[in-house]
């Protein structure tokens, strides 16, 4: 197998994360970086506003800036310009005696749950951007960050990739004794096999058989729910560059017991952040540089989900 090389600028329009609802509103401006590009996030009366991340007098980060006006407008530290958050119009240049004409480069955002999205591209392709993310994304939830040295799709099937999971120091005996409550069919180490059930403009939809578990794989987003409902995971991933992806691991309970509720964000705390941090995070990383190259990698019917993504989502975009 080959593996595909990247092409960033063939995923604008494609939406990804950028911060928590909470998160920008607490602050009111954000940097990050995704596909290749420095950006800040703003709040601006309650809508999100991702921009790239440079003044257009002389390119000082705006994240470094002001807000003003009840978080209406930015002003850069450097020399003092002001832009409206609402569309990056400059709205002041105190170093001029005559204005000049610029504005802020401008890209999209929306906000879905509890998430901020933002894409590269037309701002308002709101409902195209939308329609690349699951319909359902929580307005509250356990989550964990973490940076892995590998491409988004790689990354991305670390949250899918359960014939990994029996390999993990700590979630092997605590997924044993889970399996042996919900007694389903999957042991740990053992095959299984995937089924894709379907496919709409949204996702790629599969099964775990032995599992009971139900699978969507979107362009930036990985949803897994089990036959009980009362798990659900929802993995999305930033793509920063070409070989490195932030992981967000989303998880809800989905329950009305406060007791079951607790209980599971204990758990996602004790397990699933620890390995995120430690295993997952390094296998991911230390098999990409391999898997890149592309010599002897065979992916296999546990893989499906990796190959199904790759088909739909990498493969038509690769520029090699």
């Amino acid at each position: 197998m080959k593996s595909p090389v990247l092409d960033m600028n063939a995923y604008d329009g494609v939406p990804f994360p950028v911060a928590t609802t909470a998160e920008l509103r607490g602050a009111g401006l954000l940097r990050t970086r995704a596909l290749g590009r420095d950006l800040v996030v703003a709040w601006n009366a309650g809508a999100p506003r991702l921009f790239e991340d440079a003044c257009p007098h002389m390119g000082l980060p705006l994240s470094m800036g002001t807000l003003q006006d009840g978080g209406a407008t930015v002003r850069c530290r450097y020399h003092g310009w002001a832009f409206h958050l609402a569309d990056g119009a400059v709205r002041d240049q105190p170093t001029l005696r005559r204005r000049q004409p610029c504005r802020l480069v401008r890209h999209g955002a929306l906000i879905a749950g509890g998430l901020v999205f933002g894409w590269i591209g037309d701002p308002e392709q709101v409902d195209a951007a939308r329609e690349q993310l699951p319909p359902d994304v929580p307005e509250r939830f356990s989550l964990h960050r973490v940076t892995m040295e590998a491409p988004f799709y790689l990354a991305l099937f670390n949250a899918v990739d359960y014939a990994h999971f029996a390999r993990h120091s700590l979630y092997a005996p605590i997924y044993s004794l889970y399996r042996r409550l919900r007694r389903d069919g999957h042991v740990p180490g053992q095959p299984f096999h995937w089924e894709i059930t379907g496919e709409d403009s949204r996702a790629v939809h599969l099964r775990l058989v032995e599992a009971r578990r139900t699978l969507a794989m979107y362009v930036t987003c990985a949803e897994f729910t089990d036959d009980s409902g009362i798990n659900r995971f929802q993995t999305f991933v930033t793509p920063v560059g070409p070989q490195r992806s932030v992981y967000w691991e989303v998880y809800t309970a989905r329950t009305d017991s406060v007791l079951v509720q607790l209980a599971a964000r204990l758990m996602f705390r004790a397990v699933v952040v620890p390995l995120l941090d430690s295993e997952d995070r390094d296998w991911t990383g230390l098999s990409a540089a391999n898997f890149l190259r592309g010599d002897n990698i065979h992916l296999s019917e546990t893989d499906a989900p990796l190959g199904a993504h790759l088909r739909r989502f990498v493969l038509p975009r690769v520029s090699a």
